[in-house]
């Protein structure tokens, strides 16, 4: 009899762990990821050559005459044709090095 009344604990308990293993995911889940930042620079090919603009497109702020993006990736020509978002001043200093600037 004490036997069962053990093995009843331990099945509450395990039960118990799982629900809240459950809970904790589902909390995880719906929490969802951060959005984003909003862009707020646009890097764009001109001319054969690195261009940023504002997030809407008004434009170019400058021209980086020393990327020339035939001699880019074709993958990294392809972005800069449809405009490569940029949230601030960290990234586009990374995308530009990235670049070979």
């Amino acid at each position: 009899m004490q036997n069962r009344q053990i093995r009843m604990v331990y099945l509450s308990l395990l039960a118990a762990a799982a629900v809240l293993c459950i809970a904790a995911g589902m909390v995880w889940f719906l929490r969802g990821q951060p959005s984003p930042a909003p862009a707020r620079y646009l890097l764009k090919d001109s001319g054969g050559h690195v261009a940023l603009y504002t997030a809407d497109g008004t434009g170019p702020l400058a021209i980086y005459e020393d990327i020339y993006t035939h001699l880019l990736p074709e993958s990294d020509v392809l972005a800069l044709q449809q405009g490569v978002q940029v949230a601030d001043e960290v990234e586009l200093q990374r995308r530009l090095e990235d670049y070979g600037l």
